[in-house]
């Protein structure tokens, strides 16, 4: 090949690009295209997995993910773990702790395990009647269910500053991971439109004067006794016959010894105390009928009992001295009320100033306003109270008290439960009994017969229970990944 041709050739290569030098710096660009985007791509990596880190040690995961699903409804591992605390603070009436330690930890956990489903299927069983039947919160309710809120941070926040930590460590201390106060709130939410979806089932149950009749399979179940009782043993190792000797001796004495004027109490105890020193009566006063011990039952609504008769009535361990007091048909008037009770705070001295009195009212004043522009209801009224009531007695029903007799509350109280009123009215009064001060919002539900409340009690207390169980048959917890975040 000619010198030109060579020369020729070469730069028609350079020209195309297929030379030796273009090649090996296209080759070397490439590599170096490769290595970066490699370097690009391993770094991403790495990011990602610090994001995934950072992600999984964050306490948003605990919330926007999904723990267990019940009945459709999604719950988070914040959520899961505030239902977990709330249930361990009451498990059986006494704690997790101490049934951990009267029962061993294995059986406390499944104690807890089983409060815990009740709760969720419950709760979510509630939901989902509220959102079929159309019930929602009013203004009142969810500003309520606010301050509710409000108040329990301030706890959280007072505990945290006692305990020296920050506001977030010590909520996971109490609650566990993820809870804040969104959660809280949210929760707060629910609970009272569980409430409310409760309330409102609870008002539908009606009965006919014919039907509190009929719940009391014998009419006497109905009535009141009053008695006292005292329980003769015989000393170990003596002849059991010597209790019932002694039985009847005390009943002997008391029917020749009473003198028809002294308190029956006192005289009972003063001969108690002639054959068994320090000993007293046991007094059992306005027990039901239905609610009556068995083996006294049939001598205490025998005939026509008086007050004074006493009998003596073999017992499992021995005799039984009963001594008569009174019977009642218990058809005396009565009335139901709902109420929230804003207490004014102590001093240091323990005084109720006029100050700390005015700002409860102002308190009482604010809460059946909104009450007053919002729906009116009975149910709302209900809400209200279990949010806002500090007595603790009825809150969890609402604020709820039935079978009311005259004199059995604060003057004030009293007065408003037998005055005039129709059903629904409202208003404030005072309230004082040396325990506490403040003012009672009231909502006056209606009278009846102290024997057709308890009928109309316990019908709607069976009837609920049925209900619940109704609506919460075949309901199911099923647990997601998130579920190992829960505790």
């Amino acid at each position: 090949m000619s010198a030109s041709t060579e020369r020729k050739n070469r730069a028609a290569a350079i020209a195309a690009g297929t030379d030796k030098k273009t090649l090996a710096a296209k080759e070397a660009e490439e590599k170096a295209r490769k290595s970066k985007r490699k370097w690009i791509i391993g770094s991403i990596a790495v990011i990602l997995c610090i994001a995934l880190v950072l992600f999984l040690s964050s306490p948003i995961m605990y919330r926007i993910t999904t723990a267990e699903t019940v009945g459709g409804q999604n719950y988070s591992p914040a959520e899961i773990n505030y239902f977990r605390a709330t249930s361990k603070s009451s498990l059986g009436g006494y704690g997790y702790d101490t049934m951990a330690n009267y029962f061993g930890q294995e059986t406390a956990d499944q104690l807890l395990e089983n409060d815990v489903n009740s709760k969720l299927i419950r709760n979510t069983a509630l939901m989902n009647y509220a959102k079929e039947q159309g019930i929602s919160l009013s203004a009142a309710e969810k500003k309520a269910a606010a301050e509710a809120t409000k108040t329990q941070m301030q706890y959280l926040r007072d505990g945290a500053k006692t305990n020296g930590v920050s506001l977030s460590t010590y909520m996971s201390y109490i609650f566990g991971a993820g809870v804040n106060e969104n959660v809280i709130r949210g929760i707060m939410e629910e609970n009272s439109l569980t409430s409310k979806a409760m309330f409102s089932k609870f008002l539908e149950m009606s009965y006919s004067p014919e039907e509190l009749t009929a719940f009391y399979e014998d009419p006497v179940d109905g009535d009141l006794f009053s008695y006292a009782t005292y329980l003769v043993t015989a000393e170990e190792g003596a002849d059991p016959a010597e209790a019932k000797t002694a039985a009847e001796a005390l009943v002997a004495g008391f029917q020749d010894g009473y003198d028809g004027e002294t308190d029956l109490i006192t005289a009972f105890n003063d001969l108690l105390a002639e054959d068994f020193p320090e000993a007293s009566a046991t007094e059992r006063t306005n027990i039901l009928g239905s609610d009556l011990e068995a083996d006294l039952r049939d001598w205490l609504v025998a005939g026509e009992r008086q007050p004074g008769d006493v009998t003596a009535v073999e017992a499992e361990n021995g005799w039984t001295v009963v001594l008569f007091r009174e019977h009642s048909d218990n058809s005396q008037d009565t009335v139901s009320v709902r109420h929230i009770l804003i207490m004014a705070e102590a001093d240091e001295n323990g005084v109720y100033t006029d100050e700390a009195k005015a700002a409860a009212k102002a308190k009482a004043e604010e809460i059946l306003a909104a009450f007053q522009a919002g729906e009116q209801s009975e149910a709302e009224f209900a809400v209200l109270a279990s949010l806002y009531s500090e007595d603790s007695g009825s809150s969890g029903a609402g604020g709820l008290y039935t079978g009311i007799e005259p004199g059995q509350m604060v003057p004030e109280f009293d007065e408003f439960c037998f005055a005039d009123h129709n059903y629904g009215d409202t208003g404030i009064v005072y309230g004082d009994n040396g325990g506490y001060a403040g003012y009672h919002i009231m909502f006056y539900v209606g009278r009846m017969s102290a024997r057709d409340a308890n009928a109309l009690d316990n019908l709607r207390g069976d009837a609920m229970n049925d209900w619940l169980t109704e609506l919460t048959a075949g309901m199911e917890r099923s647990t997601r990944w998130a579920y190992k975040f829960v505790g």
